[in-house]
């Protein structure tokens, strides 16, 4: 009887032990999750220009070119744009990490197309990665 109950004590602290370290490990990746999803939306707000390609009131190496971004295009340009590189050096890396930017007249225009810099624009960013 001692032994069954030895055992059972013991397996009950292993189990413990072992679903803190699974959560931990899941807790870092949230953590990390939302701290990329941060840095995104911070990054993207100095990209808001009326003049994308002007090197005055645009930053980047190339005016309104963010280089997380693999599109190449201006940053908040409708569509899709892949910022994976970002997760490089974190717990998420090897996930899929994006955002699309939807323009629309909110009274001032769209602007000249495909930049639409007179459009306010939604940005929707998607992150997956494995747990």
């Amino acid at each position: 009887m001692a032994t069954m109950v030895a055992a059972m004590t013991a397996s009950a602290v292993f189990s413990v032990v072992l679903s803190s370290f699974v959560s931990d490990a899941k807790a870092d990746k949230r953590d990390a999750a939302a701290m990329v999803l941060r840095q995104a939306q911070q990054a993207l707000k100095v990209y808001v220009s009326a003049a994308p390609a002007d090197a005055n009131y645009s930053p980047g190496a190339s005016a309104g070119r963010w280089a997380a971004d693999s599109s190449g295009n201006w940053a908040l340009r409708s569509g899709s744009h892949n910022i994976s590189s970002l997760l490089v050096g974190t717990p998420l890396e090897g996930g899929n990490f994006s955002y699309t930017v939807t323009s629309y007249n909110c009274g001032f225009g769209l602007g000249s197309a495909p930049n639409n810099e007179l459009a306010c624009k939604q940005v929707t960013f998607s992150l997956t990665y494995t747990d």
